[in-house]
C-alpha cells in the first residue's frame, strides 16, 4: 500500500462489500440464517474497526524497515482475516 489513506480505505471498502454480499445473500435466499450472517457482520465491523486502529499507531516511527514489516505484517493478517470470512459467507 503506498499510504496509510489508502490502506485505511481500502480496509474501509472491502469490509462495506463483504457486508452488501451477506445482505443480498440473506434477501436472495428464503432458507439464509438470519442470526449467523448478524454475528458475521458484527465480525466483520470488528475486524474492521481494529485494522483501522492498528494502521494508526505503526510500531518504531521512526526506522522505516520496522515500519515496512510492521504495515506487511499487518495487510498479511488483514488478508488472512478476510479469507476467512469469505469463507464463512460462503457457507450461509
Amino acid at each position: 500500500m503506498a499510504s496509510r489513506r489508502k490502506l485505511k480505505k481500502t480496509i474501509q471498502f472491502v469490509s462495506s462489500e463483504l457486508i452488501t454480499d451477506i445482505y443480498f445473500r440473506c434477501l436472495m435466499s428464503k432458507d439464509a440464517d438470519t442470526e449467523k450472517a448478524g454475528k458475521i457482520t458484527v465480525d466483520i465491523m470488528a475486524l474492521n474497526r481494529e485494522f483501522i486502529l492498528r494502521v494508526n499507531c505503526p510500531d518504531g516511527k521512526d526506522n522505516s524497515k520496522l515500519v515496512k514489516a510492521y504495515f506487511r505484517k499487518l495487510f498479511t493478517d488483514w488478508q488472512i482475516a478476510m479469507e476467512k470470512t469469505i469463507k464463512e459467507i460462503e457457507s450461509l
